[in-house]
């Protein structure tokens, strides 16, 4: 397919446009000219990794369009560009997807199944929806990414580069093992980091409960805790009063028994409101620290009779506000960080009565064998039974969920592998601050994150991931740490007969056998890697960049990544704190942080509610182009983004134009002969008139604010501007003015000035139209350009970015004001009733600045026989335009209403043309039949305007044998054109 295979067809049809460049592309092999184009210097492109557990929808075509749009405006800036794909191919998104087609409800269920089918199912499911991504989320978005040479995570040359991230923090003492509290999937069965519990974060609805612990030795006093988790009052050791506040012991009646409750002070009065207590007063108060060591006693103590048999008291911490609850706090270190803290300061014993799936296990006593949602609620019936719930309530707050499956998460104190972030912490704030974070309002959500973050915990008990590289000597507990294949491979003394991309991964690599000189028998801890380091390690691993050391020294730091908002505490973070690690340096130089993408009610969009649009969906409705460019111009990248599928055809409007521009060159270039290499811009132009320059000014300003937009990211203020550009100034308004040139057959220097100023335009226009709309942007390159230039590049976007040249703002200012008058003047037309075809015999213009340097155009434009610049005559119909004002007589002038009729007939008659399928070329003859001697005057008066507009070579009244009947003003007029 060559250019001259492109036909410019009567409107645009984004499918045969998408269809046709597709081909050409794969043809010409352009992506592959584009990419191997060696410019300079290098700018380096990150690819955030997307999952291939599904189909891509709209949230990934909305980042996908802004990769594509940075990438191919460096490239015209004459980058060499750095555009390596990737796939995020392990973790538990991927298992969650296999257990769901599987059918499995736990993890003990895919054990049954058995973890080498699972494993291969996982690898299968990737594979298959690697594909639609290929094809819908990249090749026909137009997304221009290498997919040949893409990286994938689940590869061994790949995941081997986590094992040398934890390796390399084993060997600087940031590698450990420890017994911690950690958020839990009872689902997964599985730990998570706090970035992954970060991403999930959704408001719920949970249990507000305020409970009595009655002091030991007492039958009716009691201290008051309040809780949203009353399950882990199973595993209840102390309770925590703040030192410095002041806690008061208050006298209530409840029925017709007389209590004392322990509450902070400052609480008493609302509590007591909130509780329905009618009858109470303060009869003692202590501060914190006096009240503690007060000893209670468990109030589960008969349901689990081993906490009876244990010491529970008062301590002191400083993390106790009164912001909620009741100033004291229930300790439960087993199910909290900072309960789990206060514990080893004081030498609590921590109890944890919960195991990984979310059940009690023989420490749980009466709730043994119950999952804790379900002891959620018995333990609040039971405390009831017990006289011991003061008050029950429903809280909704944020509460965390599992970022994949969407089971709520649990607190759990258990022993698991860490890489102690918070040793380097500083040091990863410190680089973080070299790195220009877009937009700077939402650079601090990045670093408080950074600031506060705590040790990553790195292990998961689950099957498809990267190995933790941990192996521990069955003799002693040394542990041994494996930082490449090649190093495996020496150390095993026994490796399954498996290729290398099972024996990286479970349950092959559990059958490898190490033994060295002290130690027989090594035994590999049994874990996988966050999946967030697997992605985290793409700095490096992408290019494979130990091995490719020179390669991967032209692209660190990398100049761009970008991705959602949440991925601040996800991909962003992983990268950050892994690079740090590993090389001291942030791996970035560039982060744009995306906003959500919502559906057109304002919510977020899931499976679950249906609201989901996906890629395929919108591309087979619309075409490509039509969604990037309403996803661009929708919002900010960094703002929130409510999609409307049906708002995607308002922009089609746009393309439309853009399309009929070069249709309407195409048409009189092509009867003229034009030829762009003939008629050279820098040789014509000074043969053209003011408004050549003026359009040329008005495109020098959309070339260097389109270039700026673009360099902080700000699309949908270029996108916008590109948009006005065409519609307005150039379709509106430019070619407007150039009809009254181009329709006439003589071969006048100005009209071929014209030509070549719009060609020049046009042209300038595709090419930053290439970086959003890539296909119709070809099409019209292939189609228009290229048949007036053969010169030009092969495609649009093997060509440069045009260069701004100069801006005449007094000829800018002087042509606003001129369109800022014709629509002022449109306006008093329309209150008067009066329509632009019907010509007017004088126009006022006051307010003007401008006004003697316009007039003659305006009177074009206007169709106004003479415009005069001054205050409104009285009884004229006035219209204003910002301070400009403009006014028209009231009514038609009798001899101007002939020429008025003419004007009716000739677009009634370009109608017809057009239904006839006519060149702009072919020659009709036109007989007009009517009874109306209005309109018969109309046609004798006016015959040679009517037969030059309408390339009439013969024009009758007479009887029409055929043709269509129309309404002029009232009159009824039959009109018959034939092709002579």
């Amino acid at each position: 397919m060559s250019y001259g295979d492109f036909k410019l067809s009567p409107s645009y049809n984004p499918h045969a446009v998408e269809k046709a460049v597709q081909e050409f592309w794969d043809r010409n092999k352009i992506f592959d000219k584009w990419k191997s184009w060696r410019g300079r210097p290098v700018y380096a492109f990150l690819e955030g990794p997307p999952t291939t557990n599904g189909m891509p929808h709209v949230g990934h075509i909305r980042g996908r369009t802004y990769k594509d749009v940075v990438l191919r405006f460096h490239r015209l800036l004459g980058y060499d560009v750095w555009v390596q794909g990737g796939w995020d191919m392990q973790g538990m998104p991927v298992e969650w997807e296999v257990e769901k087609k599987l059918k499995l409800r736990s993890k003990k269920d895919v054990e049954q199944y058995g973890l080498e089918k699972f494993a291969l199912e996982c690898n299968a499911l990737v594979e298959e929806y690697l594909q639609y991504w290929r094809e819908w989320g990249t090749r026909r978005l137009g997304l221009w990414l290498d997919l040949e040479n893409a990286y994938e995570t689940r590869r061994p040359r790949y995941l081997e580069y986590a094992w040398r991230v934890v390796k390399r923090a084993h060997e600087a003492g940031l590698l450990a093992e420890d017994y911690r509290v950690l958020w839990f999937c009872p689902r997964c069965e599985t730990s998570l980091s706090d970035h992954e519990v970060a991403l999930g974060y959704e408001e719920r609805e949970d249990p507000s409960i305020y409970v009595k612990f009655r002091v030991e030795g007492s039958d009716n006093e009691y201290l008051v805790i309040w809780t949203t988790t009353p399950w882990t009052i199973v595993d209840n050791e102390a309770v925590a009063a703040h030192p410095g506040y002041a806690y008061a012991k208050v006298e209530v009646v409840v029925g017709e028994r007389r209590e004392y409750w322990w509450l902070a002070e400052r609480l008493v009065s609302q509590l007591m409101q909130l509780f329905g207590v009618k009858e109470w007063r303060v009869i003692e108060t202590k501060r914190g620290e006096e009240l503690a060591g007060l000893r209670y006693v468990h109030p589960l103590a008969e349901e689990v009779p081993e906490r009876a048999s244990r010491e529970h008291r008062v301590v002191t911490a400083e993390f106790v506000t009164l912001e909620q609850g009741t100033g004291l706090v229930h300790i439960a270190p087993g199910h909290g960080p900072e309960d789990f803290e206060l514990a080893k300061r004081y030498g609590i014993r921590v109890t944890n009565s919960v195991e990984v799936n979310g059940i009690y296990n023989e420490l749980g006593g009466k709730y043994r064998g119950k999952h804790v949602y379900d002891v959620d609620k018995e333990v609040v019936k039971d405390l009831k039974a017990k006289g011991l719930l003061v008050y029950e309530d429903k809280i909704r707050h944020e509460y965390p969920h599992c970022w994949r499956c969407g089971s709520k998460l649990i607190l759990r104190a258990d022993r698991q592998w860490f890489i102690t972030i918070s040793r380097i912490r500083d040091k990863m704030y410190s680089e973080l601050q070299k790195v220009n974070v877009v937009p700077q309002k939402l650079r601090d959500r990045f670093d408080v994150f950074v600031q506060n973050a705590r040790d990553w915990n790195i292990s998961r008990s689950r099957v498809w991931g990267t190995p933790l590289p941990v192996w521990r000597c069955k003799k002693d507990g040394r542990i041994l740490v494996v930082g490449s294949l090649d190093e495996l491979k020496k150390l095993a003394k026994e490796v399954p007969p498996v290729d290398d991309f099972k024996l990286v991964h479970r349950p092959w690599i559990d059958q490898v056998k190490i033994a060295t000189e002290d130690c027989d028998e090594w035994v590999r801890e049994p874990y996988v890697m966050d999946v967030w380091l697997d992605s985290g390690v793409a700095w490096l691993a992408a290019v494979d960049g130990e091995r490719n050391k020179e390669l991967w020294g032209k692209l660190f730091p990398y100049d761009f990544v970008t991705e959602g908002i949440d991925q601040t505490r996800g991909w962003f973070y992983s990268l950050l704190a892994t690079s740090v690690l590993y090389t001291g340096r942030a791996p970035y130089k560039t982060v744009l942080i995306q906003g959500l993408i919502l559906d057109k009610h304002g919510q977020k969009m899931s499976k679950s509610k249906g609201n989901v649009v996906w890629a395929k969906d919108l591309f087979e409705k619309y075409g490509a182009d039509p969604v990037r460019l309403y996803i661009l111009s929708k919002a900010a990248p960094w703002e929130d983004l409510s999609f409307d599928p049906d708002e995607v055809r308002h922009v089609l409007a746009d393309l439309g134009i853009l399309w009929n521009v070069a249709r309407f060159a195409d048409t009189y270039m092509s009867l003229d002969g034009f030829d762009a290499e003939r008629y050279p811009l820098e040789e014509w132009l000074g043969r053209g008139l003011e408004e050549d320059r003026w359009v040329l000014s008005e495109l020098n300003s959309l070339v260097a604010e389109f270039a700026s937009y673009l360099k902080n990211f700000e699309f949908h203020k270029a996108v916008a501007m590109w948009r006005d550009f065409v519609v307005e100034t150039l379709s509106h308004r430019y070619l407007r003015l150039l009809r009254r040139r181009v329709w006439s057959d003589e071969p006048t220097p100005d009209k071929y000035a014209a030509y070549a100023v719009l060609h020049h335009v046009i042209k300038t226009v595709l090419i930053l139209a290439s970086v959003f709309t890539p296909f119709v942007a070809e099409y019209l390159w292939q189609a228009y350009v290229r048949k007036y230039e053969k010169s030009a590049p092969e495609s649009v976007h093997l060509a440069q970015y045009p260069q701004a040249g100069p801006v005449d703002k007094e000829l800018v200012e002087a042509y606003r004001e001129l369109f800022a008058a014709f629509s002022a003047l449109a306006e008093a037309r329309n209150k008067a009733g009066i329509k632009l075809r019907w010509p007017v015999r004088v126009a006022y213009i006051s307010g003007a600045k401008h006004a003697g340097r316009y007039a003659e155009l305006l009177k074009y434009l206007g169709n106004v026989k003479e415009v005069k610049i001054g205050p409104c005559p009285e009884g004229y119909v006035k219209a204003a335009e910002g301070q400009l004002e403009a006014c028209i007589p009231p009514k038609l002038e009798p001899e101007l209403y002939y020429e008025a009729l003419a004007r009716e007939i000739v677009r009634r008659i370009q109608v017809m043309r057009k239904e006839a399928g006519l060149e702009i070329s072919d020659s009709i003859k036109v007989v007009v039949e009517t009874n109306s001697e209005d309109v018969k005057n109309a046609v004798e008066h006016y015959r040679d305007y009517i037969a030059r507009e309408t390339r009439a070579v013969d024009l009758l009244i007479g009887q029409a044998t055929g043709g269509r009947e129309w309404d002029i003003s009232g009159e009824r007029v039959r009109i018959e054109i034939k092709k002579a």
